[in-house]
């Protein structure tokens, strides 16, 4: 990582920079659909 000086309110800030790591977005909403399926799967046959 490394530092930029942002500006905010006409302020300077010395803020840590990173690039974005793709694909965790997709990775968690899959994941979350997956679950969520599957706990419907496993209490529809409760009812």
């Amino acid at each position: 990582m490394k530092t930029t000086i942002k500006e905010f309110n006409n302020e300077k800030y010395e803020v840590l920079d990173h690039a974005e790591t793709p694909g965790f977005k997709t990775a968690f909403h899959i994941v979350l659909s997956v679950a969520v399926i599957y706990f419907i799967y496993i209490f529809a046959h409760l009812l």
